[in-house]
């Protein structure tokens, strides 16, 4: 045999055996049920759609993204065998009558072609940030109007045909609504505020972009990118509640894999199967009758039984599993007043549970074995303005300084933490003394909101004020701080949550956008949700998931999504 023939048969045997290596050692992949190119006559393929599948009759979501090829895959294991509707997110595009029928089977092919839509159906596509940068006018006229889209869409502000004067009334009324309240739950602060300056200028600006002169719009409508890259690599799960008018504030998960829940406007609350969607619900107790009876602020105890943080109501409750029997802690009632709101809650590794009234800037610790309640006052000597709505006030020196609660957390040696909205700090009690001490973020005007206590002491926490947004954590112990951000140029965080895997989680109120941040490297993937205005509030983690899932409420959208990045 020749050295030619000898040399090619080697590299012949050479080739074959890398080929059967990369066969046993390479990972196959993974069964697809359901796939398709999404395209328009505008685009071709499509980069970045959101591609949502819902079983008929059923209760659960399940969104895929397609690739930069248009591709879009559903997991053999997310998709049984049956009848689907398939809907899309895209703005400004739809899929054709807005929904496709599609019975799935083994790796079914259904290809989406996608149809521009008009302007009026795009404005209920865009988020109320998008709106935001879409709107004429200066930037104090938009920054006013900016606070409508942060509890409810802004396409009704933007569909009224309200003239100046209709609008005053308008917004007197949101004034004086409690913060959930919404159109079948349309409940009044028990604290009125009469016209506040600026508001017959925003009455006017509101009038001039609506539709109450014009038959469509006078100006162009603008949209952030579609999904790009590492965004595109993940897929959803969102769980419909009973109640369609339900608005899950806070959302947590037990040790027995349930996710329990909260409503932001009824007394409800509720406990959620991940693996069937089955939901069932429960009535909290009314202990002070004409004030709103929904709920913000939700933590479990050691034995997974849920505590709740009753906000107008003034106390906290919680539930025993066990029996189903409601237990309600009404603070003092020589404490409470009409603008009494216990919001947040949490607990302490020697079983206290720690809740604060935002509005008195008061810390309350209840021991559940004997029901004596202690509180203390977070800011010592500071009184506040009811005039400026809450936030404004005085100092111990007489200087104007303004301080308001947001969030609540307990470290492993029992020290109770808040955030101060109105403010920079980071406010830390001892629960013995009730001696406070502020540590200000390197931000100034920061105004820290919310917060998650992880196991090893690290405090993470929004930072939500317009000259911040940012994602932080505070070392409990050594006292530092560390912040990244802004996730994106328009978002506002609203809460942070570290997951097993080391990534940290937050979402706010103007974007669809959750955002996982890797704080070894600084890098952030924002993930656009499938639903539209879904309003995100308290962020949490689901580590039953591998990578693990960011969780949360769909505020206005009465679901339970799960976020799971695929990479």
């Amino acid at each position: 045999m020749s050295k030619k023939r000898i040399y090619s048969l080697i590299l012949g045997l050479t080739a074959a055996c890398l080929l059967l290596a990369t066969t046993i050692f390479s990972k196959p992949a993974a069964p697809v049920a359901l796939t398709g190119i999404v395209s328009s006559d505008a685009e071709g393929p499509m980069e970045g759609v959101i591609v949502k599948a819902k079983r008929v009759g059923g209760t659960i979501t399940i969104s895929v993204v397609s690739d930069d090829h248009g591709r879009y895959s559903f997991p053999a294991d997310k998709l049984k065998p049956g009848p689907y509707t398939v809907t899309v997110r895209a703005t400004g595009y739809e899929v054709p009558n807005k929904s496709m029928a599609v019975t799935v089977a083994d790796h079914t092919t259904a290809d989406l072609k996608l149809n521009k839509v008009s302007s009026a159906v795009l404005v209920d596509q865009l988020m109320p940030a998008e709106v935001v940068m879409s709107l004429p006018g200066t930037p104090a006229q938009v920054r006013a109007a900016s606070g409508c889209g942060e509890c409810h869409g802004f396409s009704r502000v933007l569909k009224s045909t309200h003239d100046a004067d209709e609008f005053m009334d308008v917004i007197q009324r949101m004034h004086n609504h409690e913060p959930a309240a919404n159109d079948t739950h349309p409940v009044m602060l028990p604290f009125h505020t009469g016209q506040r300056p600026g508001d017959e200028a925003l009455a006017k600006y509101l009038a001039s972009i609506n539709l109450s002169a014009q038959t469509t719009w006078n100006f162009q409508f603008k949209s952030l990118p579609r999904p790009k890259g590492k965004a595109t690599k993940v897929i959803y799960t969102e769980y419909d509640l009973p109640r369609r008018d339900a608005e899950p504030h806070d959302v947590m998960l037990d040790s027995e894999g349930m996710i329990w829940y909260i409503d932001f406007a009824e007394p409800d609350f509720g406990r959620l199967d991940p693996r069937t969607g089955e939901a069932k619900e429960w009535k909290l107790d009314e202990f002070k009758p004409g004030f709103a009876p929904g709920s913000l602020g939700l933590t479990l105890d050691k034995q997974g039984n849920p505590w709740i943080a009753r906000s107008f109501q003034g106390g906290v409750a919680t539930f025993d599993k066990k029996t189903e029997k409601v237990t309600s802690y009404p603070i003092p009632k020589e404490n409470d007043n009409v603008y009494t709101r216990t919001s947040f809650i949490a607990m302490s590794p020697d079983g206290r549970v720690w809740f604060d009234d935002t509005f008195n800037r008061m810390m309350y610790i209840v021991n559940p074995k004997t029901g004596k309640m202690i509180g203390y006052p977070a800011y010592p000597g500071w009184k506040w303005d009811n005039e400026s709505g809450g936030r404004a006030g005085i100092g111990p020196n007489g200087e104007k300084e303004n301080h308001f609660m947001y969030g609540v957390a307990v470290s492993s040696k029992g020290l109770g933490y808040w955030g101060d909205l109105a403010n920079r700090n980071v406010g830390e009690m001892d629960p013995e003394t009730g001696k406070t001490t502020l540590y200000p973020t390197p931000t100034p005007n920061s105004g820290p909101r919310r917060m998650h206590m992880t196991s090893d002491d690290m405090l993470w926490f929004a930072e939500n004020s317009d000259g911040a947004r940012k994602i932080a954590v505070f070392d409990t112990k050594t006292k530092t701080f560390k912040e990244w951000g802004p996730p994106s140029p328009y978002d506002d965080p609203y809460d942070v949550a570290a997951d097993k895997a080391g990534y940290a989680w937050s979402g706010g109120e103007p974007t669809d956008f959750i955002t996982r941040l890797d704080p070894k490297t600084g890098e952030m993937v924002d993930y656009l949700l499938p639903t539209s205005n879904v309003n995100i509030r308290r962020m949490d983690v689901y580590n039953l998931t591998n990578p693990p899932s960011a969780m949360f409420g769909e505020n206005h959208q009465a679901k339970i999504i799960l976020v799971q990045p695929l990479e």
